[in-house]
């Protein structure tokens, strides 16, 4: 098997195990409350810890954002991985919704001109959060199982667009804000007992695709949605649950979803990340799985 090192960003949520059922590298990312840098690893012991005390600053009205990768980060964290003579397949935050792809790119061409005997491959994910998630825990799995880098790579790319998205936020208000939407789309968040549905589509961008009333209702289009949709030839039989510290809450989705797909599927519930949390506020939910249309299907 190829020796080579897969990364992720901490734009990916996974559940805990997988930190410690596999080899995965994480470049870290900041995020910024009330004037205060954060870095946040995914893998950290305080994961939840973290996640809690962002959620609840939202719910104060504090002062979130985050920041880009740069390509300093890059280089710095992979250079001394080249040198130790391992190749890179490294599975980015969607393009559609940050420039840190391009960085990496950007690190990647750079590096590649001193360690030409060295692959540094690039994956742009088109996905975010658990789907990000979903979609790295494949790639280690393939690696697991004896897949080369280039086969590796080659499957992910063509595997993309099958990564389903599907969320509920209690208001766009934070999406607005942090220009993941426009202005236009974000004037639904604010009506009466609307729960804005969204999807991340082919493009790796947000879309509001329904506006159901009542947060029941929105779960009930979540699942509905994803049992419909959902894929398991050819791709790990997997659905991950988001959720903003909604413990109690979360486990009633988690069954719900359990009782509509076939038990061989795992199910399995994620926090989400300060990263991706700083622009969805506190009162979301995610349904994250294998599917055939990013779009909702009719």
């Amino acid at each position: 098997m190829d020796n080579y090192l897969i990364y992720t960003d901490s734009a990916a949520d996974m559940p805990a195990h997988i930190y410690s059922d596999y080899d995965i590298r994480i470049i870290p990312m900041d995020y910024i409350v009330n004037g205060e840098i954060r870095t946040f690893y995914t893998d950290s012991p305080d994961h939840d810890k973290e996640c809690d005390a962002l959620f609840e600053a939202q719910k104060n009205n504090a002062d979130v954002s985050t920041t880009q990768i740069t390509p300093y980060t890059y280089i710095e964290k992979w250079t001394p991985e080249l040198e130790a003579g391992n190749d890179i397949l490294y599975i980015c935050f969607s393009s559609g919704i940050s420039a840190t792809y391009d960085n990496a790119l950007n690190a990647a061409n750079q590096l590649s001109e001193d360690f030409p005997d060295r692959k540094i491959i690039v994956i742009d994910s088109l996905s975010a959060t658990q789907g990000l998630g979903i979609f790295v825990t494949a790639a280690l799995m393939n690696r697991a199982g004896g897949m080369s880098i280039d086969d590796n790579a080659a499957w992910l790319t063509e595997n993309r667009k099958y990564v389903c998205h599907r969320f509920m936020v209690g208001d766009l208000h934070y999406l607005k804000k942090g220009g993941r939407i426009s202005a236009a789309s974000a004037t639904i968040g604010s009506m009466l007992s609307i729960k804005p549905l969204l999807i991340i589509n082919d493009e790796g961008k947000l879309e509001v695709y329904d506006k159901p009333r009542g947060e029941k209702m929105a779960i009930k289009r979540l699942v509905d949605a994803t049992k419909k949709d959902l894929r398991v030839d050819g791709v790990p039989k997997m659905i991950y649950v988001g959720h903003t510290s909604r413990y109690k809450d979360v486990e009633e989705v988690a069954k719900q979803v359990r009782n509509a797909v076939d038990p061989d599927v795992l199910v399995e519930i994620c926090n989400l990340s300060p990263i991706i949390g700083a622009h969805v506020g506190p009162s979301f939910f995610s349904i994250c799985s294998w599917g055939f249309h990013r779009k909702e299907p009719k």
